[in-house]
């Protein structure tokens, strides 16, 4: 009778209900204690070097997936709240699959490869699959690598909403000093691109290695810090006597970072692939850091530069004389790897003027905001999973119980198995009072709807085999490539440049809202807030 009536959304979670309970017994002794970070203090470095992918204790000593998973903590907020001692759960992991993200930059590296072969040279329309191909691969490799780093910054409301003013301020100070006062900002530009170059390309570089073997990520060399200069990822207050612990992939990444940025400046930024590679691992890196904490800021964030997108571009011209956005990316003076360049196509019966700009060009801004809801996805995604888990590890123990405590219940009973008890419909004829599989069964069911009971679960969830689909995040990223191609539609006809923002947020945030309704869980993307709560502002 009580395996009949066992709802198969529950049934399997039996075995994951036992496995928690032998890991409770098995927790090792100092759990509590590595838990509120009490260990020796580790120090935030930029990009992936403030990834510490040291195997630490995560939850109970046991298999972390498969072989090729690398798990790395999507949360500090749990450690930072949780004294010594706490009897609480272990903060929620993800792992990316080492071969995922093989795949990964192997995708990237090949469309940088495709683009650079000269296989796309004579034909019309090669910019449209190659800035699609870049900005996909992009997004894709910093929503993951966000998902799976041991901290990282959100974007509050209130940010989200002076968000468009900040960036109009910028991007106007940026025209008067180039266009009204003609300055050289040349060296400044050069400079700020060298860094943010080398940084972003050498924690995408070092990725892959960090998947590749468990040597490339162990601490080799340790470099003093002064006190004050690093800053605990899990208190985030400064630090004293804090050391820096390199691996071999970080200083294979520095290096590869510093040659790749010296060879872009070199080529004074118009070497097309080699500015590309940089400007993808800038968004790789700019979405692996930071992200909106909740999905009302995000979509907040996002109407608001759409406007800024639409105005800068169609208004402009009529408030200052000139179109402000493409002055400034078209700028000699202020020229970097801030947007994706691809050579424009040689028509002999309508040939570009010498003096125009000789790259078709996307501006790493409609990659990356966009990018930013398409990571939040992943992480609804991710959190759904991880509900899922406990919600089934939660509705077998419930299932259980009922059985458990019946048992002890009607031990006492006495004659529950004689003919007239049984025929008396009293009792099953296990001893059970009749009716014990419904009662089990119903107690699963709350206990799988019941909130409260789901927020821990025991091993890290690999990325993307332990998701079981990817919804929220696969239709936003399909969305985004059909909102490009509008806005590449839109500049054919109007044969004028496009603010793409214009076309992507829309189409995002309408595919998100459909699918959201179509799954009935409006109300919970509407609600729903990242783990991470280290705010900007």
């Amino acid at each position: 009778a009580a395996r009949a009536c066992v709802s198969p959304r529950v049934g399997f979670a039996g075995a994951g209900a036992a496995r928690r309970r032998h890991a409770v017994e098995r927790r090792p002794a100092n759990a509590d204690a590595a838990r509120a970070g009490v260990a020796a203090p580790r120090v935030a470095l930029p990009s992936s070097f403030g990834t510490d992918r040291r195997p630490r204790w995560r939850g109970p000593p046991q298999s972390r997936g498969s072989a090729v998973c690398r798990a790395s903590s999507a949360s500090a907020e749990e450690a930072r709240n949780t004294e010594p001692g706490d009897d609480e759960s272990p903060a929620r992991t993800y792992a990316w699959d080492s071969w995922d993200v093989f795949m990964s930059y192997g995708a990237l590296a090949s469309v940088l490869a495709v683009g650079s072969s000269g296989a796309l040279a004579g034909q019309r329309w090669a910019y449209v699959p190659y800035f699609t191909s870049l900005a996909v691969c992009a997004i894709y490799v910093g929503a993951h690598r966000g998902l799976t780093r041991d901290f990282r910054e959100t974007i509050s409301f209130q940010s989200s909403l002076l968000g468009p003013f900040v960036l109009s301020a910028a991007l106007f100070a940026a025209y008067v000093a180039l266009e009204v006062l003609h300055l050289d900002l040349s060296v400044f530009v050069n400079s700020y691109f060298f860094v943010l170059g080398a940084v972003a390309v050498a924690g995408n570089a070092a990725e892959p290695l960090n998947a590749a073997g468990a040597f490339w990520r162990e601490g080799i060399v340790k470099l003093p810090v002064p006190d004050g200069f690093a800053i605990d990822p899990v208190t985030r207050s400064p630090m004293k006597d804090a050391q820096i612990e390199l691996t071999p992939a970080q200083m294979v990444g520095v290096v590869v970072g510093v040659a790749a940025a010296t060879a872009d400046l070199n080529a004074n930024h118009l070497d097309f692939s080699l500015n590309n590679a940089i400007a993808a691992c800038i968004v790789s890196d700019f979405l692996s850091v930071i992200g909106f904490g909740s999905f009302k800021s995000c979509a907040t964030a996002l109407c608001g530069l759409l406007a800024y997108d639409a105005f800068w571009v169609f208004k402009s011209e009529a408030v200052v004389g000139k179109n402000v956005m493409m002055s400034v990316a078209a700028n000699a003076s202020f020229n970097g790897p801030f947007r994706l360049l691809f050579p424009r196509f040689d028509d002999v019966l309508n040939p570009v003027a010498e003096t125009a700009f000789p790259f078709s060009l996307l501006g790493l801004g409609d990659v990356a905001i966009p990018g930013l809801l398409i990571a939040l996805m992943l992480r609804y995604d991710a959190s759904r999973a991880g509900n899922l888990q406990a919600r089934a590890n939660a509705a077998a123990d419930a299932f259980m119980e009922v059985f458990q405590s019946e048992k002890e219940e009607v031990a006492s009973v006495e004659n529950r198995f004689d003919e007239n008890d049984a025929s008396s419909g009293a009792y099953e004829r296990d001893g059970y009072r009749t009716g014990i599989g419904k009662r089990a069964g119903d107690a699963a069911v709350a206990a799988y709807d019941d909130d409260s009971r789901t927020d821990a679960f025991d091993e890290p969830i690999c990325v993307p085999s332990g998701l079981s689909g990817r919804a929220y995040f696969s239709s936003s990223l399909s969305a985004y490539v059909i909102g490009l191609l509008l806005a590449v539609a839109a500049n054919v006809v109007t044969k004028e440049g496009q603010p793409a923002l214009v076309y992507l947020v829309p189409t995002v945030l309408g595919v998100v809202a459909y699918v959201a309704l179509g799954r009935g869980e409006a109300d919970r993307v509407l609600d729903f807030e990242d783990e991470t709560k280290d705010s900007l502002l």
